[in-house]
Protein backbone atom coordinates (compact mmCIF):
# COMPACT_ATOMS: atom_id res chain seq x y z
CA UNK A 1 0.00 0.00 0.00
CA UNK A 2 2.88 2.42 0.71
CA UNK A 3 3.93 2.35 -2.94
CA UNK A 4 0.43 3.37 -4.02
CA UNK A 5 0.30 6.13 -1.40
CA UNK A 6 3.62 7.57 -2.60
CA UNK A 7 2.48 7.34 -6.21
CA UNK A 8 -0.52 9.52 -5.41
CA UNK A 9 1.64 11.88 -3.37
CA UNK A 10 3.89 12.34 -6.39
CA UNK A 11 0.85 13.19 -8.52
CA UNK A 12 -0.33 15.75 -5.97
CA UNK A 13 3.16 17.27 -5.79
CA UNK A 14 2.96 18.08 -9.50
CA UNK A 15 -0.05 20.34 -8.87
CA UNK A 16 0.58 23.75 -7.25
CA UNK A 17 -1.65 23.78 -4.17
CA UNK A 18 -0.68 26.50 -1.76
CA UNK A 19 -3.41 28.03 0.37
CA UNK A 20 -5.72 30.11 -1.79
CA UNK A 21 -4.68 28.19 -4.90
CA UNK A 22 -6.60 24.92 -4.55
CA UNK A 23 -8.90 24.79 -7.58
CA UNK A 24 -6.58 22.56 -9.61
CA UNK A 25 -5.98 20.01 -6.86
CA UNK A 26 -9.69 20.05 -5.98
CA UNK A 27 -10.53 19.28 -9.61
CA UNK A 28 -7.93 16.50 -9.59
CA UNK A 29 -9.83 14.84 -6.72
CA UNK A 30 -13.12 15.26 -8.58
CA UNK A 31 -11.65 13.67 -11.70
CA UNK A 32 -10.31 10.84 -9.54
CA UNK A 33 -13.85 10.21 -8.28
CA UNK A 34 -15.23 10.25 -11.81
CA UNK A 35 -12.52 7.87 -13.06
CA UNK A 36 -13.35 5.43 -10.25
CA UNK A 37 -17.13 5.76 -10.61
CA UNK A 38 -17.49 7.20 -7.11
CA UNK A 39 -20.08 9.72 -6.00
CA UNK A 40 -18.66 13.10 -5.07
CA UNK A 41 -19.56 16.61 -3.97
CA UNK A 42 -17.55 19.78 -4.69
CA UNK A 43 -18.45 23.23 -3.40
CA UNK A 44 -17.50 26.79 -4.28
CA UNK A 45 -14.69 26.75 -1.69
CA UNK A 46 -13.10 23.78 -3.53
CA UNK A 47 -13.92 21.36 -0.72
CA UNK A 48 -14.47 17.84 -2.02
CA UNK A 49 -16.33 14.86 -0.53
CA UNK A 50 -15.93 11.42 -2.12
CA UNK A 51 -18.23 8.59 -1.11
CA UNK A 52 -17.53 4.86 -1.28
CA UNK A 53 -19.99 2.13 -0.36
CA UNK A 54 -19.10 -0.43 2.29
CA UNK A 55 -17.32 -3.64 1.41
CA UNK A 56 -19.42 -6.80 1.29
CA UNK A 57 -20.27 -7.83 4.83
CA UNK A 58 -19.63 -4.32 6.24
CA UNK A 59 -22.88 -2.71 5.19
CA UNK A 60 -24.35 -2.70 8.71
CA UNK A 61 -21.41 -0.92 10.34
CA UNK A 62 -21.48 2.77 11.10
CA UNK A 63 -19.83 4.92 8.41
CA UNK A 64 -16.43 6.52 8.96
CA UNK A 65 -15.27 9.90 7.72
CA UNK A 66 -11.63 10.21 6.63
CA UNK A 67 -10.46 13.81 6.45
CA UNK A 68 -7.47 15.92 5.46
CA UNK A 69 -6.84 19.27 3.80
CA UNK A 70 -5.73 20.02 0.25
CA UNK A 71 -3.62 23.15 0.79
CA UNK A 72 0.00 23.37 1.84
CA UNK A 73 2.28 26.00 3.37
CA UNK A 74 4.60 27.55 0.77
CA UNK A 75 8.09 28.29 2.11
CA UNK A 76 11.40 28.07 0.27
CA UNK A 77 15.09 28.42 0.98
CA UNK A 78 16.76 31.75 0.39
CA UNK A 79 17.88 32.14 -3.21
CA UNK A 80 15.75 29.31 -4.60
CA UNK A 81 14.06 30.17 -7.92
CA UNK A 82 10.66 28.57 -7.37
CA UNK A 83 7.12 29.76 -8.05
CA UNK A 84 4.58 27.96 -5.85
CA UNK A 85 1.73 29.04 -8.13
CA UNK A 86 3.32 27.44 -11.19
CA UNK A 87 6.07 24.94 -10.38
CA UNK A 88 5.87 21.29 -9.32
CA UNK A 89 7.62 20.21 -6.15
CA UNK A 90 10.98 18.50 -6.64
CA UNK A 91 10.64 15.37 -4.49
CA UNK A 92 13.68 13.57 -3.13
CA UNK A 93 13.91 10.30 -1.14
CA UNK A 94 16.95 10.00 1.08
CA UNK A 95 17.54 7.69 4.06
CA UNK A 96 13.86 6.67 4.13
CA UNK A 97 12.70 10.29 4.29
CA UNK A 98 10.74 12.11 1.60
CA UNK A 99 11.61 15.78 1.15
CA UNK A 100 11.24 18.50 -1.48
CA UNK A 101 14.39 20.14 -2.75
CA UNK A 102 14.57 23.71 -1.49
CA UNK A 103 10.90 24.01 -0.48
CA UNK A 104 8.28 22.79 1.93
CA UNK A 105 7.08 19.27 1.11
CA UNK A 106 3.36 19.64 1.71
CA UNK A 107 3.34 16.44 3.76
CA UNK A 108 1.05 18.53 5.92
CA UNK A 109 -1.45 17.52 4.69
CA UNK A 110 -0.73 15.95 1.31
CA UNK A 111 0.02 12.62 2.93
CA UNK A 112 -3.58 12.43 4.20
CA UNK A 113 -4.93 13.11 0.72
CA UNK A 114 -2.60 10.51 -0.79
CA UNK A 115 -3.57 7.91 1.81
CA UNK A 116 -7.26 8.50 1.23
CA UNK A 117 -6.94 8.28 -2.55
CA UNK A 118 -4.95 5.05 -2.22
CA UNK A 119 -7.65 3.58 0.04
CA UNK A 120 -10.40 4.59 -2.37
CA UNK A 121 -8.39 2.99 -5.19
CA UNK A 122 -7.90 -0.32 -3.35
CA UNK A 123 -9.93 -3.38 -2.52
CA UNK A 124 -9.72 -3.08 1.25
CA UNK A 125 -12.36 -3.87 3.85
CA UNK A 126 -14.29 -0.91 5.22
CA UNK A 127 -17.72 0.43 6.18
CA UNK A 128 -19.31 3.25 4.19
CA UNK A 129 -16.63 5.91 3.67
CA UNK A 130 -17.02 9.65 3.42
CA UNK A 131 -13.66 11.11 2.43
CA UNK A 132 -13.54 14.84 3.07
CA UNK A 133 -10.88 17.11 1.57
CA UNK A 134 -11.05 20.69 2.86
CA UNK A 135 -9.23 23.79 1.66
CA UNK A 136 -7.31 26.75 3.07
CA UNK A 137 -6.79 25.07 6.42
CA UNK A 138 -3.38 26.67 6.80
CA UNK A 139 -4.68 30.23 6.56
CA UNK A 140 -7.72 30.00 8.81
CA UNK A 141 -9.58 26.72 8.19
CA UNK A 142 -11.82 28.55 5.75
CA UNK A 143 -12.74 25.41 3.80
CA UNK A 144 -14.01 23.59 6.88
CA UNK A 145 -15.91 26.67 7.98
CA UNK A 146 -17.63 26.89 4.58
CA UNK A 147 -18.38 23.16 4.26
CA UNK A 148 -22.05 22.20 4.14
CA UNK A 149 -22.07 19.23 6.50
CA UNK A 150 -25.60 18.22 5.53
CA UNK A 151 -23.83 16.18 2.86
CA UNK A 152 -22.31 14.00 5.61
CA UNK A 153 -23.91 11.31 7.76
CA UNK A 154 -20.81 9.95 9.55
CA UNK A 155 -20.48 10.48 13.28
CA UNK A 156 -17.01 8.94 13.47
CA UNK A 157 -14.16 11.11 12.15
CA UNK A 158 -10.59 9.98 11.53
CA UNK A 159 -8.64 13.16 10.78
CA UNK A 160 -5.17 12.48 9.31
CA UNK A 161 -3.46 15.79 10.03
CA UNK A 162 -1.19 15.04 12.98
CA UNK A 163 2.58 14.82 12.67
CA UNK A 164 3.66 12.34 15.33
CA UNK A 165 3.21 8.60 15.04
CA UNK A 166 1.90 6.79 18.08
CA UNK A 167 -0.13 9.78 19.23
CA UNK A 168 -3.92 9.99 19.16
CA UNK A 169 -4.84 13.66 19.23
CA UNK A 170 -8.19 14.22 20.91
CA UNK A 171 -8.33 17.99 21.32
CA UNK A 172 -6.67 21.19 20.13
CA UNK A 173 -6.48 24.92 20.68
CA UNK A 174 -8.80 27.39 19.03
CA UNK A 175 -7.40 30.23 17.00
CA UNK A 176 -7.86 33.40 14.99
CA UNK A 177 -6.01 35.39 12.40
CA UNK A 178 -5.41 39.04 13.22
CA UNK A 179 -3.96 41.66 10.91
CA UNK A 180 -2.68 44.89 12.38
CA UNK A 181 -3.05 47.68 9.81
CA UNK A 182 -1.03 50.83 10.45
CA UNK A 183 -1.87 53.74 8.09
CA UNK A 184 1.18 55.34 6.46
CA UNK A 185 1.96 58.64 4.76
CA UNK A 186 4.88 57.83 2.48
CA UNK A 187 7.00 60.44 0.77
CA UNK A 188 8.17 60.17 -2.82
CA UNK A 189 11.60 61.64 -3.45
CA UNK A 190 13.49 62.09 -6.72
CA UNK A 191 16.15 59.47 -7.22
CA UNK A 192 18.96 61.83 -8.16
CA UNK A 193 21.79 59.67 -6.84
CA UNK A 194 22.76 62.05 -4.06
CA UNK A 195 21.52 59.80 -1.24
CA UNK A 196 22.71 56.36 -2.42
CA UNK A 197 25.44 56.23 0.20
CA UNK A 198 22.82 56.22 2.95
CA UNK A 199 20.74 53.35 1.51
CA UNK A 200 21.17 49.86 2.98
CA UNK A 201 19.60 46.43 2.79
CA UNK A 202 19.20 44.69 6.14
CA UNK A 203 18.59 40.94 6.13
CA UNK A 204 17.74 38.58 8.96
CA UNK A 205 18.35 34.99 7.82
CA UNK A 206 19.57 31.60 9.00
CA UNK A 207 16.64 30.89 11.30
CA UNK A 208 14.92 27.50 11.50
CA UNK A 209 11.32 28.74 11.50
CA UNK A 210 8.60 26.10 11.69
CA UNK A 211 5.00 25.51 12.71
CA UNK A 212 3.63 28.27 14.91
CA UNK A 213 1.54 25.83 16.93
CA UNK A 214 3.41 22.55 17.15
CA UNK A 215 6.82 24.23 17.51
CA UNK A 216 6.02 27.44 19.34
CA UNK A 217 7.39 25.84 22.51
CA UNK A 218 10.86 25.33 20.97
CA UNK A 219 11.91 28.91 21.67
CA UNK A 220 12.86 29.59 18.07
CA UNK A 221 13.60 33.12 16.95
CA UNK A 222 11.11 35.03 14.80
CA UNK A 223 12.82 36.96 11.99
CA UNK A 224 10.20 39.74 12.02
CA UNK A 225 10.77 40.34 15.72
CA UNK A 226 14.55 40.16 15.31
CA UNK A 227 14.37 42.74 12.51
CA UNK A 228 12.37 45.10 14.71
CA UNK A 229 14.83 44.66 17.56
CA UNK A 230 17.83 45.31 15.30
CA UNK A 231 16.34 48.47 13.81
CA UNK A 232 15.56 49.63 17.35
CA UNK A 233 19.20 48.85 18.20
CA UNK A 234 20.26 51.23 15.42
CA UNK A 235 18.04 53.96 16.87
CA UNK A 236 19.55 53.35 20.31
CA UNK A 237 23.01 53.79 18.75
CA UNK A 238 22.12 57.24 17.41
CA UNK A 239 21.21 56.28 13.87
CA UNK A 240 18.34 58.03 12.13
CA UNK A 241 16.40 55.27 10.30
CA UNK A 242 13.76 55.69 7.62
CA UNK A 243 12.17 52.66 6.02
CA UNK A 244 11.83 52.25 2.28
CA UNK A 245 10.54 48.69 2.36
CA UNK A 246 10.21 45.70 4.66
CA UNK A 247 8.98 42.17 4.08
CA UNK A 248 9.13 39.13 6.30
CA UNK A 249 7.32 35.78 6.33
CA UNK A 250 4.63 34.40 4.05
CA UNK A 251 2.03 32.89 6.38
CA UNK A 252 0.60 33.70 9.79
CA UNK A 253 0.99 30.10 10.99
CA UNK A 254 4.69 29.84 10.14
CA UNK A 255 7.44 31.13 12.41
CA UNK A 256 9.22 33.33 9.86
CA UNK A 257 12.85 32.55 9.09
CA UNK A 258 13.78 35.50 6.86
CA UNK A 259 13.00 39.23 6.87
CA UNK A 260 14.45 41.88 4.55
CA UNK A 261 14.29 45.65 4.97
CA UNK A 262 15.60 48.51 2.83
CA UNK A 263 16.40 51.61 4.85
CA UNK A 264 17.99 55.02 4.80
CA UNK A 265 20.32 55.27 7.79
CA UNK A 266 22.31 58.35 8.80
CA UNK A 267 24.34 58.84 11.95
CA UNK A 268 23.13 61.62 14.25
CA UNK A 269 25.43 61.21 17.24
CA UNK A 270 29.02 62.01 18.19
CA UNK A 271 31.21 60.73 15.34
CA UNK A 272 34.05 60.12 17.77
CA UNK A 273 32.12 57.13 19.17
CA UNK A 274 30.23 56.10 16.04
CA UNK A 275 30.02 52.39 15.16
CA UNK A 276 29.40 51.49 11.54
CA UNK A 277 26.34 49.44 10.60
CA UNK A 278 28.20 46.24 9.77
CA UNK A 279 29.90 46.28 13.16
CA UNK A 280 26.58 46.92 14.90
CA UNK A 281 25.03 44.01 13.00
CA UNK A 282 27.79 41.67 14.17
CA UNK A 283 27.52 42.94 17.73
CA UNK A 284 23.74 42.54 17.72
CA UNK A 285 23.95 39.02 16.26
CA UNK A 286 26.30 37.85 19.00
CA UNK A 287 23.96 39.25 21.64
CA UNK A 288 20.82 37.76 20.04
CA UNK A 289 21.81 34.29 18.80
CA UNK A 290 20.31 31.46 20.86
CA UNK A 291 20.82 27.71 21.03
CA UNK A 292 17.68 27.01 18.99
CA UNK A 293 18.90 29.19 16.10
CA UNK A 294 22.70 29.02 16.07
CA UNK A 295 22.96 30.12 12.42
CA UNK A 296 21.30 33.53 12.82
CA UNK A 297 22.75 36.13 10.46
CA UNK A 298 21.94 39.83 10.64
CA UNK A 299 23.64 41.50 7.67
CA UNK A 300 23.81 45.07 6.39
CA UNK A 301 25.00 45.98 2.91
CA UNK A 302 24.92 49.20 0.87
CA UNK A 303 22.45 49.10 -2.04
CA UNK A 304 21.25 51.42 -4.76
CA UNK A 305 18.12 53.37 -3.99
CA UNK A 306 15.08 51.54 -5.42
CA UNK A 307 13.98 53.34 -8.56
CA UNK A 308 10.33 53.50 -9.65
CA UNK A 309 10.01 56.01 -12.50
CA UNK A 310 12.84 58.02 -10.91
CA UNK A 311 10.97 58.22 -7.61
CA UNK A 312 11.60 56.39 -4.38
CA UNK A 313 8.91 55.72 -1.78
CA UNK A 314 10.25 56.50 1.66
CA UNK A 315 8.51 56.52 5.01
CA UNK A 316 9.01 59.46 7.29
CA UNK A 317 10.70 59.32 10.66
CA UNK A 318 7.44 59.00 12.61
CA UNK A 319 6.04 56.16 10.48
CA UNK A 320 9.40 54.37 10.46
CA UNK A 321 9.74 54.53 14.23
CA UNK A 322 6.14 53.44 14.78
CA UNK A 323 6.78 50.32 12.68
CA UNK A 324 10.04 49.59 14.48
CA UNK A 325 8.37 49.96 17.88
CA UNK A 326 5.48 47.67 16.92
CA UNK A 327 7.75 44.93 15.56
CA UNK A 328 10.06 45.05 18.56
CA UNK A 329 7.38 45.28 21.25
CA UNK A 330 4.41 43.28 19.94
CA UNK A 331 3.61 40.13 21.94
CA UNK A 332 4.99 37.01 20.28
CA UNK A 333 5.47 33.39 21.28
CA UNK A 334 4.14 31.65 24.39
CA UNK A 335 1.81 33.78 26.50
CA UNK A 336 0.70 31.14 29.03
CA UNK A 337 1.20 27.47 29.82
CA UNK A 338 -1.67 25.16 30.73
CA UNK A 339 -2.41 24.75 34.42
CA UNK A 340 -4.19 21.46 33.74
CA UNK A 341 -1.82 19.62 31.37
CA UNK A 342 1.91 19.53 32.22
CA UNK A 343 4.23 21.11 29.61
CA UNK A 344 1.29 22.09 27.40
CA UNK A 345 1.09 25.56 25.85
CA UNK A 346 -2.25 27.19 26.59
CA UNK A 347 -2.02 30.52 24.78
CA UNK A 348 0.38 31.85 22.14
CA UNK A 349 0.65 34.03 19.09
CA UNK A 350 2.98 34.32 16.12
CA UNK A 351 3.94 37.42 14.15
CA UNK A 352 4.05 35.53 10.88
CA UNK A 353 3.96 38.28 8.22
CA UNK A 354 4.98 41.89 7.85
CA UNK A 355 5.12 44.12 4.78
CA UNK A 356 4.39 47.70 3.72
CA UNK A 357 2.59 49.16 0.75
CA UNK A 358 1.71 52.74 -0.16
CA UNK A 359 -1.12 52.85 2.40
CA UNK A 360 -0.41 50.52 5.32
CA UNK A 361 2.03 48.47 7.26
CA UNK A 362 0.54 44.96 7.48
CA UNK A 363 1.44 42.75 10.43
CA UNK A 364 -0.23 39.33 10.42
CA UNK A 365 -0.61 37.34 13.64
CA UNK A 366 -2.03 33.91 14.43
CA UNK A 367 -3.48 33.72 17.94
CA UNK A 368 -4.05 30.31 19.57
CA UNK A 369 -5.51 29.25 22.90
CA UNK A 370 -7.29 26.28 24.39
CA UNK A 371 -9.20 28.77 26.58
CA UNK A 372 -11.64 30.96 24.66
CA UNK A 373 -11.45 33.80 27.19
CA UNK A 374 -7.66 33.94 26.94
CA UNK A 375 -7.79 33.98 23.15
CA UNK A 376 -10.10 36.98 23.27
CA UNK A 377 -7.91 38.74 25.83
CA UNK A 378 -4.92 38.39 23.52
CA UNK A 379 -6.91 39.73 20.57
CA UNK A 380 -7.95 42.67 22.77
CA UNK A 381 -4.30 43.28 23.61
CA UNK A 382 -3.39 43.40 19.91
CA UNK A 383 -6.30 45.73 19.27
CA UNK A 384 -5.03 48.06 22.01
CA UNK A 385 -1.53 47.94 20.51
CA UNK A 386 -2.90 48.91 17.11
CA UNK A 387 -4.93 51.77 18.60
CA UNK A 388 -1.90 53.08 20.50
CA UNK A 389 -0.11 53.70 17.22
CA UNK A 390 -3.15 54.92 15.30
CA UNK A 391 -3.91 51.64 13.55
CA UNK A 392 -6.65 49.06 13.58
CA UNK A 393 -6.95 45.29 13.98
CA UNK A 394 -8.87 43.11 11.51
CA UNK A 395 -9.77 39.64 12.81
CA UNK A 396 -10.92 36.69 10.69
CA UNK A 397 -10.41 32.95 10.40
CA UNK A 398 -11.73 32.42 13.93
CA UNK A 399 -12.11 28.76 14.81
CA UNK A 400 -13.12 27.06 18.06
CA UNK A 401 -11.07 24.83 20.29
CA UNK A 402 -11.66 21.11 19.87
CA UNK A 403 -12.66 20.09 23.36
CA UNK A 404 -11.70 16.74 24.83
CA UNK A 405 -14.59 14.22 25.08
CA UNK A 406 -14.52 12.24 28.30
CA UNK A 407 -16.51 9.38 26.77
CA UNK A 408 -15.54 8.32 23.25
CA UNK A 409 -16.39 4.88 21.88
CA UNK A 410 -14.44 5.58 18.69
CA UNK A 411 -11.33 6.63 20.63
CA UNK A 412 -11.56 3.51 22.78
CA UNK A 413 -11.86 1.37 19.66
CA UNK A 414 -8.85 2.96 17.98
CA UNK A 415 -6.78 2.51 21.15
CA UNK A 416 -7.70 -1.18 21.13
CA UNK A 417 -6.76 -1.53 17.45
CA UNK A 418 -3.44 0.20 18.05
CA UNK A 419 -2.70 -1.98 21.09
CA UNK A 420 -3.42 -5.19 19.19
CA UNK A 421 -1.33 -4.06 16.21
CA UNK A 422 1.73 -2.76 18.06
CA UNK A 423 1.50 -4.44 21.52
CA UNK A 424 1.64 -1.10 23.30
CA UNK A 425 -0.68 1.80 24.04
CA UNK A 426 -0.64 5.01 22.03
CA UNK A 427 -0.27 8.40 23.67
CA UNK A 428 -3.57 10.24 23.96
CA UNK A 429 -2.98 14.00 23.85
CA UNK A 430 -4.44 17.38 23.20
CA UNK A 431 -2.24 19.77 21.18
CA UNK A 432 -1.66 23.48 20.78
CA UNK A 433 -1.77 23.41 16.98
CA UNK A 434 -5.14 23.89 15.27
CA UNK A 435 -7.17 21.10 13.66
CA UNK A 436 -10.45 21.19 11.81
CA UNK A 437 -12.13 18.67 14.11
CA UNK A 438 -13.51 21.40 16.37
CA UNK A 439 -15.22 23.15 13.45
CA UNK A 440 -16.71 19.89 12.16
CA UNK A 441 -17.87 18.91 15.66
CA UNK A 442 -19.64 22.25 15.97
CA UNK A 443 -21.53 21.56 12.75
CA UNK A 444 -22.22 17.87 13.42
CA UNK A 445 -23.54 17.22 16.93
CA UNK A 446 -22.35 13.91 18.30
CA UNK A 447 -19.29 13.69 16.05
CA UNK A 448 -16.66 11.46 17.68
CA UNK A 449 -13.25 12.49 16.37
CA UNK A 450 -9.58 11.60 16.67
CA UNK A 451 -6.54 12.71 14.69
CA UNK A 452 -3.51 10.62 13.73
CA UNK A 453 -0.60 10.87 11.31
CA UNK A 454 2.93 9.73 10.51
CA UNK A 455 6.10 11.41 11.69
CA UNK A 456 6.67 14.65 9.76
CA UNK A 457 9.64 16.72 10.87
CA UNK A 458 10.14 20.49 10.57
CA UNK A 459 6.76 21.08 8.96
CA UNK A 460 6.06 24.52 7.49
CA UNK A 461 9.76 24.91 6.71
CA UNK A 462 11.98 24.00 3.73
CA UNK A 463 13.50 21.29 5.92
CA UNK A 464 10.16 19.44 6.12
CA UNK A 465 10.57 15.68 5.70
CA UNK A 466 8.23 12.70 5.85
CA UNK A 467 9.32 9.49 7.57
CA UNK A 468 8.45 6.73 5.08
CA UNK A 469 8.64 3.85 7.56
CA UNK A 470 6.30 5.75 9.85
CA UNK A 471 4.00 6.45 6.89
CA UNK A 472 3.76 2.74 6.13
CA UNK A 473 2.90 1.92 9.73
CA UNK A 474 0.30 4.71 9.80
CA UNK A 475 -1.48 3.56 6.64
CA UNK A 476 -1.52 0.03 8.07
CA UNK A 477 -3.14 1.41 11.21
CA UNK A 478 -5.78 3.23 9.16
CA UNK A 479 -6.57 0.05 7.21
CA UNK A 480 -6.90 -1.94 10.43
CA UNK A 481 -9.22 0.70 11.92
CA UNK A 482 -11.45 0.51 8.83
CA UNK A 483 -11.42 -3.29 8.91
CA UNK A 484 -12.07 -3.60 12.66
CA UNK A 485 -14.35 -0.71 13.57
Amino acid sequence: MLEKVLSYFEELAKIPHGSGNTKAISDYCVNFAKDHSLEYYQDDSNNVIIYKKASEGYESREPIMLQGHLDMVCEKEQGIDFDFRRDSLNLVIEDNYLTAKGTTLGGDDGIAVAMCLAILDSDVKHPDLEVVFTTDEETGMFGAQALDCSHLKSRRLLNIDSEEEGVLTVGCAGGARAELLLPLKPHYIPNNGNIDEDCFRVTVTGLIGGHSGAEIDKGRLNSNVVMGEFLLYLLDNDYHVRLIDIKGGNADNVIPSETVATIFATYEGDFMIAKDLQFLAQEFTLDTVVRTDPDLIVAVEPVDVPDDDNLTMMLGTVDSERIIEILSSAPNGIMAMSTDIPNMVETSLNLGRVFVDSEYMHAGFLVRSSVEEEKQKLLNRLEALAATYGGKLVVDGVYPAWEYMRDSAFRDGVISVYRNLYKRDPQVLTIHAGLECGILQGKMPGLDAISIGPNILDIHSPSERLDLRSTERTINLVLKILETL
